[in-house]
């Protein structure tokens, strides 16, 4: 099976730029934002004459990109969804006109086939990326949170969270006028991060994929 490693923060925290140093021969990236990725010459490195990259938003069609990966590109060993959010709220509104529990149970079929098809059928040496936007707030007992956001009260039932072991929230730090941008690796006691006893040196690593992915595979063997 893969490793699913979930990405979770604010737009603008640097998930999508933690991408930039991963290999584009064994990495495809999957566009479900539609928009211009945010680090330099990555048009160059990941478009379709390449091979590694795919726009859509689609579940259906992503769990067919994952598919065909192992069988038509069996190099790619990284795979990144950019964001599921995304593909969450494309879903939401190409039904928006769809009354009743029918949608939502699609939707959250559709998010929970992705994830699950990548922890059951997907290589055993593949790291799948799953980019999150998350919430923050108080519960009715007010206790403060902050998770992955979802759509519909059967993803917060499912707890995206729960189907991996890997859960890194973007942490910025301000220094001298500029931004340091990190993962942290474990729970600050309000969010849902979290990883492997011994698989991350520190709390705040740098916000890396490539390094993250080389951790993920070295813990593993």
């Amino acid at each position: 099976m893969a490793s699913v490693c979930v990405i979770g923060g604010k737009s603008g925290t640097g998930k999508s730029t933690s991408g930039r140093n991963l290999d584009p021969k064994i990495t495809f990236w999957i566009n479900a934002d539609k928009k211009d990725l945010p680090f330099k010459g990555w048009a160059g490195k990941f478009n379709k004459d390449a091979g590694n990259y795919a726009k859509t938003s689609s579940p259906v069609q992503i769990l067919n990109v994952l598919k065909a990966i192992p069988e038509k590109a069996p190099h790619i060993k990284y795979v990144v969804i950019d964001t599921i959010n995304r593909v969450m709220t494309d879903k939401v509104m190409r039904d928006r006109n769809v009354k009743g529990f029918d949608k939502w149970s699609e939707l959250a079929g559709g998010i929970y086939d992705i994830i699950q098809y990548s922890n059951e059928s997907l290589p055993e040496d593949m790291v799948l990326f799953l980019l999150c936007h998350t919430e923050e707030g108080f519960t009715d007992m007010g206790a403060q949170y902050k998770k992955v956001q979802t759509s519909g009260k059967q993803l917060d039932k499912i707890v995206i969270e729960s189907m991996s072991t890997i859960v890194l929230f973007t942490n910025i730090k301000h220094s001298e006028g500029k931004n340091e941008y990190f993962f942290e690796t474990q729970t600050d006691g309000i969010s849902t991060a979290k990883s492997p006893e011994g698989m991350f040196e520190s709390f705040l690593i740098p916000n890396d994929l490539n390094e993250v992915a080389e951790a993920i595979i070295n813990y593993k063997h």
